[in-house]
């Protein structure tokens, strides 16, 4: 059996977003600092980083989504990270969707994840 399915995906959650990051490799700490461009500290509330790579941070807005925050010139120059970013997206949807499935009043309900 074959089915695709496509997950929009806009970051609501802080705790998926850390453990989407987590499984892809990065470094994560919460309620931290950014260094942007100026050389100004950045408040944020998840800081990613990833030793060949520059440091990412995310903050929740007011409409409960959380958006990416850092030097995005600086950033699209870094090999991979595109790719990386896209899986940590990937895992988090899948993640999102995965615990909809179990807290939801399903009597049976079979996933298979295969990996990509």
């Amino acid at each position: 059996m074959s089915h695709l399915s496509i997950l929009p995906t806009v970051f609501t959650r802080l705790d998926l977003l850390e453990a989407a990051l987590l499984d892809e490799g990065f470094q994560v700490s919460r309620q931290s600092e950014l260094t942007v461009f100026d050389g100004a500290p950045c408040p944020v509330d998840l800081l990613a980083e990833r030793p060949e790579h520059r440091p990412l941070g995310w903050r929740s807005s007011g409409s409960g989504s959380i958006s990416m925050v850092g030097d995005l010139q600086r950033i699209s120059l870094q090999p991979g990270l595109a790719s990386r970013l896209q899986k940590v997206t990937r895992r988090y949807a899948l993640l999102n969707a995965m615990e909809q499935v179990t807290s939801s009043d399903f009597q049976t309900a079979q996933v298979t994840v295969d990996q990509i």
